[in-house]
């Protein structure tokens, strides 16, 4: 039996590149960092107003406070994912 050349599967080490560390790739990990961080912090103002418009007070003391807490969290999981980024 003749083997056919045309279905092997030939390995180039040129057209196998490790598209994980391409530059693109890590813009889009990046940016993607930097939107989930505008989400978060975000969420935290927007439902910091509603609530504190729930409740009806005259100070934006509700805001302000789930806000803090909506960076923190963001800056919690900037921290988190760069450090996967680096251990990677």
């Amino acid at each position: 039996m003749a083997e056919n050349p045309e279905n092997k599967e030939e390995k180039n080490p040129e057209t196998e590149k490790d598209y994980g560390q391409g530059g693109l790739r890590q813009y889009g990990v990046y940016s993607s960092i930097v939107f989930q961080m505008l989400a978060t912090m975000g969420l935290g103002f927007w439902g910091g107003k509603k609530i504190n418009d729930h409740f009806g007070l005259e100070n934006n003391l509700l805001t302000v406070a789930i806000g803090f807490i909506g960076m923190g969290l963001a800056f919690y999981n900037l921290l988190r994912q760069l450090n996967n980024i680096q251990n990677k």
